[in-house]
């Protein structure tokens, strides 16, 4: 088959990319110098947002039938890695907008939509999804803020805090208490009469400093009856629902900033010399950053086909959006640890290398793992469905084709808001597992990646095995460490079909498998052979290659503006 060098998808991202310029260059639109000052400051970096909005990247946010250019979820993932490489802020108040505006793309009227793709493509506007308390934290029913009828309309009292784009949102979408139950509220700000809502202070943070949150205070605020998104009482399925599209926007978002943090430690690394040679020949160091770069290969995978299942297999992604979220930034967060133990010192310094970028990215990255839901959160989450699968079996005739949905060289279809198929569960199971390492186990002819891929892939069917007897003897349990496993077994089925799938689209370096190998001994939990073996050698050379080049770290080839 013909490799195609640039995959539909990824074309809104590279035109972004090539704008943006070099961050590493200090001349550079966007650079990281200039963020890094904006972060001292504890202010957002508002010429890299104007950047982004005369680049066009609001319009990324609305859907085609709405005026807009978002299509798939897949094409936004590859946008969303651009801007993280560069700087979380960014892509955190964007993300904050476009959490705000998929209730409205998805269960609003006409107006409703109108008004807010207005707001977004002819203003650029920034939007608030206004769902977090003081006090009810991730419990939604813990809810305080009321909504009573009142005048044809509705009467607005209560506190909403810890939302992002507090201060500068044009539009706010507001989880409430309501008659019969939790619902939303699609709320102008310009809109309401004077004292009737007052905008709370920034609240200061440990990364993302110069990201814009804070809260609002409501007092008696009227609003029209046409405020409502959707029908009174659903409120809670459609706020769920919509975290599921920014679960996995944040798994991109993990991706770039972990980018950045390899791409800095690894070039460190060949250029930093001691005892005579360069560092990164120290077999230790050699390690770290070759685990650090299969890390993120794996990361990659489980993240796309999250974004491509979002239209291909919606009713799958309240699952697999929590192992998303769950997974990668986990995997980002040890990506950085390990870079910073490369960096040494340096990793520590507000100056120097990368203009001092390191250390925000630290600090930014924590929150990868901790906003739309922690850790914790998605593993109970996981483990609910997974439990529910076994006290009731399937209930899903429908059957992901697998061939599709991992085939990257094919676009995955356009998102239509007005047939959402997501779910807030769905007992429909993880064929993706169960397809590798379940009862249909794929043949050994299967296995062309060598025979220590297939090793691995004999150990996690075990692992698989075990983790279905535990759960089939105790399906009501709460222990979050099957739910961790389960992930694990996600992300090696991820990476296998899609290596099966779309080896003609990869990379020359990637179509071999030798990757893949590595992939799966690292989530088998395997110790990996030392450098310069059969596999480590050639991926090794690969990384440092993608380095040199100017490439993103990927499977795909994707280059990076110079």
């Amino acid at each position: 088959m013909q490799l195609i060098s640039v995959l539909p998808a990824q074309t809104p991202a590279r035109e972004l990319e090539r704008v943006l310029g070099d961050p590493f260059n200090p001349d550079a639109p966007i650079s990281f110098r200039k963020l890094v000052r904006h972060d001292e400051r504890e202010e957002p970096p508002s010429e890299a947002f104007e950047m982004l909005g005369a680049s066009g990247v609001h319009a990324q946010l609305v859907p085609q039938a709405f005026g807009g250019r978002l299509t798939s979820f897949e094409e936004l993932l590859a946008l969303v890695r651009v801007v993280s490489r560069r700087d979380l802020v960014l892509t955190t108040g964007l993300g904050s907008t476009m959490l705000a505006a998929i209730p409205v793309w998805a269960w609003g009227d006409e107006d409703q939509r109108r008004q807010v793709a207005q707001m977004l493509l002819g203003d650029g506007a920034f939007g608030s999804f206004a769902v977090s308390e003081r006090q009810a934290g991730s419990d939604f029913l813990a809810t305080n803020t009321r909504a009573e009828a009142a005048d044809g309309g509705y009467l607005l009292s209560g506190e909403k805090w810890l939302i992002g784009n507090a201060s500068r949102c044009s539009f706010v979408v507001a989880l409430v208490q309501m008659q019969p139950a939790l619902s939303l509220l699609l709320i102008r700000p310009d809109q309401l009469p004077a004292g009737t809502l007052r905008r709370l202070p920034k609240i200061r943070t440990l990364g993302l400093r110069g990201h814009d949150m804070g809260g609002m205070a409501f007092n008696d605020c009227p609003l029209p009856a046409n405020a409502l998104l959707g029908r009174t009482g659903r409120g809670m399925e459609m706020a769920l629902t919509t975290l599921q599209y920014t679960r996995t926007m944040i798994g991109g978002m993990a991706l770039g900033a972990a980018d950045t943090a390899l791409r800095l430690a690894l070039g460190w690394g060949r250029d930093r010399r001691l005892y005579g040679k360069p560092i990164r020949d120290i077999p230790a160091v050699q390690s770290l950053l070759l685990g650090s770069f299969i890390d993120i290969l794996i990361a990659e995978c489980v993240t796309t086909i999250t974004a491509r299942a979002l239209t291909l297999a919606p009713r799958r992604t309240s699952l697999w959006a929590a192992v998303t979220k769950y997974l990668v930034p986990n995997l980002s967060e040890r990506i950085v640890r390990d870079a910073s133990v490369v960096l040494s010192a340096r990793s520590y310094l507000r100056e120097g290398v990368g203009d001092g970028i390191f250390q925000k990215i630290a600090r930014d990255m924590a929150i990868t793992s901790i906003f739309e839901g922690t850790q914790l959160v998605q593993l109970s989450m996981i483990a609910s469905q997974l439990a529910q699968l076994v006290r009731i079996g399937r209930r899903d005739g429908e059957r992901v084709d697998l061939n599709r949905l991992c085939d990257l060289g094919t676009p995955a279809p356009a998102w239509d808001p007005s047939s959402t198929g997501l779910r807030i569960a769905d007992p429909g199971g993880d064929e993706l597992v169960e397809h590798w390492f379940g009862q249909a186990d794929s043949s050994e002819e299967d296995m062309e990646a060598g025979p220590r891929a297939a090793d691995a892939v004999r150990s996690l069917r075990d692992q698989a095995t075990a983790l279905r007897r535990i759960l089939a003897t105790t399906p009501t349990t709460t222990d979050l460490s099957l739910a961790s496993r389960h992930c694990v077994l996600h992300a090696a089925a991820c990476c296998l079909q899609v290596w099966r799938t779309s080896r003609y689209v990869m990379a020359p370096e990637a179509a071999g498998g030798e990757w893949l190998a590595l992939c799966l001994e690292r989530l088998a939990g395997k110790d990996s052979s030392p450098a310069g073996t059969d596999l480590e050698g050639p991926v090794s050379s690969w990384m440092h290659g993608q380095l040199d080049r100017g490439e993103l770290f990927s499977i795909m080839p994707f280059e990076l503006a110079r």
